[in-house]
């Protein structure tokens, strides 16, 4: 089934510009639109009952970020992920997320220590009880308590964006029985590390967690390559 847009409600929106960017963005990172799938600046416009200047203008720069491909005599069509962009963009996220971390430990205070510990059990209340969501949520907020520990707005600012680009995927690999609990785990060791406020600890567990994420997805998506 083709996906629908809502219509976009002025009085809570913002600049519509930019509201109409952020739409469509999250539709494609979330999966909703998905690789190869056609947007028609027409049926976007009347799906969000707006003018079609806003959505040739996101379009542009949905375009920029690489997101959708214009192709002849065909359109825009939203782009597909190879397993070498994925490769790539997880080799720059070990990086940045290794980095945050490294950062965070030396500046990292008591409180945002048991918002980790918190939102780490949080997360995995949620997957018991059948929230998937909910717990992906947590997962994130446990992630950017040590983003924002870090106190580097410029690498807060790059790692939330690549992290916008794996976020359909990090869906995937909980599907995979016992995944949950070895994220878990990787963030204890991430947690003691910071506790510790040993720099090196905390780059060697969050990168020895990023690369297992990434292992799994690459696992479970292309599994049947030669």
């Amino acid at each position: 089934m083709t996906y629908q847009f809502s219509p976009i409600k002025f009085d809570n929106m913002g600049y519509i510009r930019d509201s109409v960017f952020s739409i469509l963005r999250n539709a494609i990172l979330d999966g909703k639109l998905e690789p190869g799938q056609r947007l028609v600046e027409r049926n976007i416009a009347e799906q969000l009952r707006i003018s079609r200047t806003p959505v040739r203008e996101a379009i542009r720069k949905l375009e920029l970020e690489k997101l959708v491909t214009h192709i002849p005599r065909k359109g825009v069509v939203v782009s597909g992920f190879t397993k070498e962009d994925i490769e790539e963009i997880q080799v720059i996220r070990v990086a940045l997320e290794s980095l945050s971390c490294s950062i965070a430990a030396v500046k990292i205070n008591d409180k945002e220590l048991e918002k980790l510990e918190c939102t780490n059990k949080k997360m995995l209340e949620e997957y018991e009880n059948g929230n998937v969501e909910k717990s992906i949520l947590a997962n994130k907020r446990f992630h950017e308590i040590i983003y924002k520990a870090a106190e580097s707005p410029h690498l807060y600012y790059f790692v939330n964006t690549l992290r916008a680009y794996i976020s359909k995927f990090t869906r995937l690999t909980y599907t995979k029985e016992g995944r949950i609990q070895e994220v878990l785990n990787e963030h204890n060791e991430i947690i003691k590390a910071l506790v510790k406020h040993n720099s090196d600890a905390a780059h060697d567990a969050a990168k020895v967690h990023v690369e297992k994420s990434s292992n799994v997805f690459l696992e479970m998506s292309y599994s049947n390559d030669k």
